[in-house]
């Protein structure tokens, strides 16, 4: 059986749906998706093959069993399954997990592929996010946001607040509770487990109707240390998890800040929770951007996603795939001989020349102070940097039909959408995840997973498209609107050495639903169509 798996399995988490950075599970948001990409390598067809988690490497990744009977899979296809996880009280680390692929006669394929897994808390009295990995912690203070000229209703300035709360004197006091907010579910909630706590089980309690309404959408000035586990000697200390850069770290923590804020914000304007109490006065700039309008329906976890994947983005075009400050710091400091690193310091700013677009390749500055404090002297470091976003399509196709009858025997609903990179070449099969998110007149949502695998309805395995298909039932008459969203997956290979898999990431969406831009109030936020269920 020529049947492989040709990538890491990778997060997608059930608030947003999307894929995490670089596709890394994290403990803050506790349930989360497995996401596995089956391939057959061969030159035949597989018929029918199936596949199930096996087993996991620690006991406290609490899985959902199940078999997927997957299609027959011609030669070259590539088809994705996920499996719910609860990753809440798993240790940091690098985990395995033991799939086990059978096909029709009954032959078996194991695979044990490694995940990865960060630790995340945050300190409500410091309002310091700390992300755990083998290799060291990484201490991460946003000390500002780029925030929208004008809060959520048209009238309101941002300063006073959104979503019709006004921003207390101290919000983010560690022991207020949310006696206040008008959702019953969350009162009682100390503020600060409301914005970083178990985000998914606080989602689920609050639900997809929420306001969106976050305090901020861009890392402006951002404070880090990295202490490293333990202290070494040398230049340079080892990578988290030795494969993603330092900056990687940052998106994560940078998605998880604006889910935790949108949250927080949509119940009792304490958003800011997360946000603030660094070293001084960061000159923000606030009122300097445009606004995204969600309000609830099913809009806001797509409205969320997409802001999120903006921040994670901006972050990673500004600090570089090819080397990141903290990487460049080592590079610029040499330690005495004998000497150990104890920590490492970086303080960088953010800037943003141009709209911050998804799926372009925008331009985004990071000008950086960096400082190596060894246990015998202190070593400085600085930098200016204009980057571009690489994570990019130079154009996308959708087909699928505006009417689909929800009373006939064939009202099945086809959607099929077609990727092009930068140099115009159709990205195929295992290079992205494509999902399309659907939202219904009454507020309904639902997801489908377009496949390039070659069975229905798609019609070819690794041809550049990718089809997914619904039924619809009479009860769900109206009109819907979808949005199809692409994001590129990490494809590095075992044997890379971890300083070339640094600069291959994934988990960026490259599609172009949502421009921030700093000359307008409306963000551009639109679906990619329309359809109309009869």
């Amino acid at each position: 059986m020529a049947i492989t798996v040709p990538t890491r399995p990778f997060a997608s988490d059930l608030i947003t749906g999307l894929m995490l950075p670089d596709g890394i599970f994290v403990t803050m948001l506790g349930k989360q998706n497995i996401n596995l990409q089956v391939q057959n390598a061969g030159g035949g067809s597989v018929a029918a093959p199936k596949v199930y988690i096996e087993s996991v490497s620690h006991p406290a990744i609490a899985y959902s069993p199940g078999t997927r009977f997957l299609p027959t899979l011609p030669a070259k296809a590539v088809h994705v399954e996920q499996w719910l996880a609860d990753f809440s009280q798993c240790p940091s680390g690098v985990h395995h997990i033991s799939f086990i692929v059978e096909d029709a006669a009954g032959t078996k394929s194991r695979f044990i592929k490694k995940i990865f897994v960060m630790g995340v808390a945050f300190d409500p009295t410091t309002h310091t996010f700390h992300a755990e990995t083998p290799q060291g912690v990484l201490s991460v203070n946003f000390l500002d946001l780029v925030r929208p000229a004008r809060g959520c209703k048209n009238t309101q300035p941002a300063p006073d607040g959104c979503c019709g709360h006004k921003r207390r004197e101290d919000p983010r006091s560690a022991d207020e509770l949310a006696h206040d907010t008008s959702d019953r579910r969350l009162r009682g909630l100390n503020r600060a487990k409301l914005a970083t706590g178990n985000l998914t089980a606080l989602f689920e309690r609050l639900g997809p109707s929420f306001e969106f309404c976050p305090p901020g959408y861009l890392p402006h000035v951002v404070e880090m240390a990295w202490t490293p586990t333990p202290p070494y000697a040398g230049q340079y200390s080892d990578l988290p998890f030795e494969d993603p850069w330092w900056k990687i770290v940052l998106c994560i923590l940078a998605v998880l800040l604006l889910i935790a804020a949108a949250i927080a914000e949509s119940v009792d304007g304490s958003g800011d929770v997360v946000v603030g109490g660094g070293s001084g006065d960061t000159g923000s700039p606030v009122g300097d951007c445009c606004g995204v309008r969600a309000g609830g329906g099913g809009t806001s976890p797509i409205a969320a996603g997409l802001v999120a994947a903006a921040a994670a983005a901006a972050t990673a075009a500004a600090m570089s795939d090819a080397r990141d400050p903290i990487r460049r710091g080592q590079d610029a400091t040499l330690p005495g001989a004998g000497e150990l690193t104890m920590k490492e310091l970086l303080r960088v700013e953010l800037t943003y020349p141009e709209a911050v677009a998804l799926g372009r390749p925008f331009a985004a500055r990071a000008r950086w102070d960096y400082k190596r404090a060894t246990n015998a002297a202190i070593y400085e470091a600085s930098g200016n940097d204009l980057n571009h976003n690489l994570h990019v399509t130079s154009s996308y196709e959708i087909d699928a039909p505006e009417v689909v009858a929800s009373y006939a025997k064939d009202g099945e609903w086809v959607i099929k959408a077609r990727f092009r990179d930068q140099d115009g070449n159709l990205f195929r099969g295992a290079q992205l995840l494509v999902q399309c998110f659907l939202v219904g007149p009454q507020g309904q949502s639902a997801k489908l997973l377009l496949q390039d695998d070659g069975s229905l309805p798609d019609e070819k395995p690794g041809d550049g498209t990718y089809a997914g298909r619904r039924h619809f039932s009479q009860a769900s008459a109206g009109l819907w609107r979808y949005f199809v969203i692409a994001q590129d997956v990490n494809h590095a290979t075992p044997d890379l050495k971890p300083e070339d898999a640094a600069q291959i990431i994934g988990g960026m969406v490259v599609t172009h639903q949502l421009t921030i831009t700093f000359d307008e109030d409306d963000c551009p936020f639109v679906p990619d169509g329309h359809v109309m269920v009869v």
